[in-house]
């Protein structure tokens, strides 16, 4: 007598496992596709993440930001105010459209970090360089325009105040 299993799984040691990589699969096709990672297969990439060191001397601020693989044609770099933009597109390159992958992990897609500058820089000498796919930016910093203490006035005189000029922090309309 022949049996028929009930199970639409195949049968063997092997076999019983494949309705769990088939679940596997398509929970890992789900999740990259809600939060970001490759989607549907190789070179369908979203936004991808451009790792960044932020550093500081007397004289200058230096950002450097990996972006392995990504040529330095496809970089672009921006400064508006004291905000610093990078963004650019790592492209997947396809060698032999026959060419079957089984596991695709790295990342293919547009990048863009912009980062708010801890102070006021020299836009006329701010340089590029790319180098081993690693983009290092210096900015010189901006002459200090010199601060000052501004002297407090007590209530409704003209007159600057001695508390003020001292620097107490008790100067209010008393």
């Amino acid at each position: 007598m022949a049996r028929n299993p009930l199970s639409p799984y195949r049968g063997g040691m092997f076999g019983s496992l494949e309705p769990l990589s088939s679940l596997h699969r398509e929970m890992n096709r789900l999740f990259d596709e809600v939060l970001g990672g490759p989607s549907g297969g190789p070179g369908q990439g979203g936004l991808i993440d451009a790792c960044l060191d932020v550093s500081e001397t007397d004289r200058e601020i230096r950002v450097c930001a990996e972006l392995p693989g990504v040529s330095d044609d496809d970089v672009e770099v921006s400064l508006q105010d004291d905000v610093l933009t990078i963004r650019g597109e790592k492209k997947f390159e396809r060698r032999d459209e026959s060419e079957r992958h089984h596991l695709v992990e790295r990342s293919y897609g547009t990048f863009q970090r912009s980062i708010r500058l801890p102070g006021p820089v020299d836009a006329d000498k701010v340089e590029a360089r790319f180098d081993n796919g690693v983009l290092t930016v210096t900015l010189p910093k901006a002459p200090d325009s010199g601060r000052r203490r501004i002297a407090l006035r007590r209530g409704g005189s003209s007159a600057p105040s001695d508390q003020g000029q001292t620097g107490g922090a008790e100067a209010s309309g008393s």
